[in-house]
């Protein structure tokens, strides 16, 4: 009965350890691998013990079974606390370590000292009778086992109350494996002093495990969807190592450079003369300088961009990382854009005809700023990638509003309002690049290339706040309606250049930095605020110039995949 009982036991655990290999994903952390290992180990060691017949293989099942004692309970609380995401000091892992190694090297002297079991013996009498005296050593593992368990019980309570970047279910599912292990290894023996209850806990927490190990690999969020990412988008990745040998790539790299579908793993891209002449050159740009990682690849109707940087390991540059996505959109609005300064250059012939000519096309449709820049000769009217800041700023409600009102009130209200605001955003360096309705989108840092534009945009929406008070208040007096706006800032690259048809140019900016910028200034309406800032913004104001910023919500954005961080005054 008792053999029997051990036998499926380790049948078991075997089934959940081969079940745990077969679902086993590379960031499983080791001590739940270990705890997979060591209780099919255990359990073995229960059924040798059912099935000695003399002292000498009873002292050796104990020994197999003391494994489990010394050395599976570290690393189930090992785990508990990587689970937890309690970190634990090396010198206190080195500590335990070597506790465990003490009292399991004095197991090993069963038989031979008395310093595990003072007194042991055995008798037949229908199977293997083991009378034994426990040994001081026998005391210190006690010692140790408490340790281990209230050490995991203290770390699960602590996270479950106050760490909220651990899923509370797996807390609570840890919880189980532990009070079950405590009470079947302190449990008092049953069937006629026969069977243990220890390999019965084992295997229960190894199902409980199994459990956790699922739920784990759903919740590692950064690890699948970089690990999806990386397979099924539409960004190529390629690694070579230090010596230029192929380490792998996705399969979107190898669409756009065939050239590594017969290259083998560990393989030098040296031996393929067509990969070696695109790779070797942009490495040594790259090592040459390491702000020139970015390239051009053309094939076909497609155009690549080429990010090259350091393939780290260990915190160590190990070879190089190549990260390629199509940019063909892009290259064609600046190739457009190109096509246009090229025709342009080439009609003008003199100074002073170019003059008349930007005058002509800008003197009435930008902003006095932008023309005198313009006029100085400082920018690529055919269109440049700038890192800029914009901002939209919307009148809340000023259609009903202005329904009730007389057009030449209306009118006058939204001079006064405009004049107000152009003010606040010329103090801080910007540009009004253009009136929408009611709305204003104003420009920082382009064309007048800045170091701090993020927080020109937020001073100058600091003070439009306060003047739309003082405005308000002027309104008021005369019996006009207060006004209330919303405002959106987003920092990031956008395209900016002389756009339009040839009878009407303007100088604009394009891209997702700009459509962005105004639908987080939408989003003040839903979040109650008449300001906010997108992360990139954000994280400027407070890293750069340590402005404090309150966070409001991560927000899902039309157009967007990524939910983009809001943040507010």
């Amino acid at each position: 009965m008792v053999e029997s009982c051990y036998i499926v036991l380790f049948w078991i655990s075997i089934v959940f350890t081969v079940l745990y290999v077969y679902m086993w994903h590379k960031h499983f952390n080791v001590n739940l691998s270990l705890i997979f290992v060591f209780v099919p180990l255990a359990a073995f060691g229960y059924v040798f013990k059912s099935q000695a017949v003399v002292l000498e293989e009873y002292i050796l099942a104990q020994k197999i079974i003391y494994l489990g004692g010394c050395f599976l309970l570290l690393f189930i609380t090992w785990n508990v606390f990587e689970m937890c995401k309690i970190r634990i000091p090396k010198w206190i892992k080195l500590l335990l370590v070597c506790a465990s190694m003490v009292v399991y090297l004095s197991v090993m002297t069963i038989g031979e000292s008395p310093l595990f079991y003072k007194e042991i013996s055995a008798v037949w009498r229908d199977g293997l009778i083991v009378s034994k005296t426990y040994g001081p050593w026998h005391s210190v593992f006690y010692v140790l086992v408490m340790v281990y368990f209230i050490s995991s019980f203290t770390a699960i309570i602590y996270s479950f109350i106050k760490k909220k970047d651990v899923p509370r279910i797996s807390v609570m599912m840890l919880f189980i494996p532990e009070l079950v292990t405590v009470v079947f290894f302190f449990g008092e023996k049953i069937v006629g002093n026969k069977m243990e209850l220890a390999p019965f806990g084992y295997v229960i927490a190894q199902f409980v495990y199994l459990l956790i190990a699922h739920r784990t690999s759903m919740y590692d969020i950064s690890d699948t969807s970089i690990e999806s990412i990386v397979e099924t988008g539409d960004t190529g990745f390629i690694s070579l190592d230090s010596k230029m040998r192929y380490l792998g790539s996705n399969r979107t790299a190898v669409d756009i450079f065939e050239g590594f579908e017969n290259l083998r793993i560990d393989q030098s891209i040296k031996s393929d003369a067509s990969l070696a002449g695109i790779f070797l050159p942009w490495i040594d740009a790259f090592s040459t300088d390491e702000n020139n990682d970015k390239f051009y690849y053309k094939k076909g109707e497609r155009i690549y961009l080429v990010d090259v940087n350091y393939l780290f390991d260990a915190g160590k540059k190990r070879g190089f990382q190549f990260v390629i996505s199509d940019d063909t959109q892009n290259q064609k609005y600046i190739e457009v854009i190109n096509r246009y300064n090229a025709d342009l250059e080439r009609d003008v012939e003199k100074k002073t005809k170019e003059i008349i000519q930007i005058n002509d096309i800008f003197g009435k449709n930008v902003s006095p700023q932008i023309r005198d820049y313009l006029l100085k000769g400082n920018i690529h009217l055919g269109g440049e990638k700038l890192f800029a800041t914009v901002m939209f700023c919307d009148i809340r409600g000023f259609t009903t509003l202005s329904e009730n009102m007389p057009s030449e009130k209306v009118v006058r209200l939204l001079n006064e309002y405009f004049t107000g605001l152009e003010k606040c955003i010329a103090r801080h360096n910007g540009v009004i690049n253009k009136y929408i309705g009611d709305a204003v989108m104003a420009l920082f840092g382009v064309p007048i290339p800045s170091e701090r534009h993020e927080l020109d945009a937020f001073l100058a929406a600091k003070d439009m706040k306060s003047a739309l008070v003082e405005m308000n208040e002027s309104f008021a007096a005369e019996g006009l309606p207060a006004l209330r706006f919303g405002i959106g800032l987003h920092s990031g690259t956008l395209l900016a250049g002389n756009i339009g048809a040839e009878t009407r140019m303007e100088y604009t900016v394009i891209g997702d930095t700009v459509n962005t910028a105004s639908r987080i200034e939408g989003l003040c309406k839903n979040y109650k605020t008449d300001l906010l800032v997108s992360e990139t913004t954000a994280e400027a104001l407070m890293k750069k110039h340590g402005v404090n910023l309150n966070f409001v919500d991560n927000s899902d954005i039309r157009g967007r995949v990524e939910k983009v961080g809001l943040w507010t005054d």
